[in-house]
């Protein structure tokens, strides 16, 4: 299996309660929040039912180590430096973006990191309609063209 990218672009305003229980399963419950979820169906039935508000596509290791150098945290101020990763038991963010991809370990599994990534909005702004899935020229939903969207958020 793989892991899924899962970017919350429309924040929980006016959602219904099942959404917004999605929503925070999936640690994306802010707007501009990411998270790295695995490709499994209980999570493909939760980012259908939160469609209109997410985006989501496959996350490969090097963009994943990127993210996690540049976004990842450890606390709500302190970044994830080389101290916070040998801590871990890690030696490199490449190492535990690889273990990540291969184990299927998640972010909440690794005690005192942050289930998630808070990012910026887009330098450029958003190419596409907001309002829109990707197969009606939008970029909501599954999106193969999100590591795009994603680099200029960081």
């Amino acid at each position: 299996m793989a892991l899924l990218l899962v970017v919350n672009l429309h924040g929980p305003i006016n959602s219904p309660a099942p959404t917004r229980k999605a929503l925070d399963e999936l640690k994306v419950i802010r707007r501009f929040s990411a998270s790295v979820v695995p490709d499994d169906p209980v999570t493909m039935g939760m980012l259908k039912l939160c469609k209109n508000y997410l985006a989501w596509a496959p996350v490969e290791a090097e963009f994943l180590a990127s993210l996690l150098k540049k976004r990842g945290m450890v606390s709500m101020t302190k970044g994830l430096d080389a101290p916070s990763l040998k801590k871990l038991g890690y030696k490199t963010h490449e190492d535990l973006a690889k273990k990540m991809v291969k184990e299927q370990i998640r972010l909440s599994a690794l005690e005192g990191m942050r289930p998630f990534f808070r990012l910026a909005p887009p330098k450029g702004g958003f190419r596409k309609s907001m309002r829109r899935q990707y197969s009606e020229r939008g970029i909501l939903g599954n999106n193969p063209k999100l590591e795009e969207i994603v680099k200029r958020m960081i």
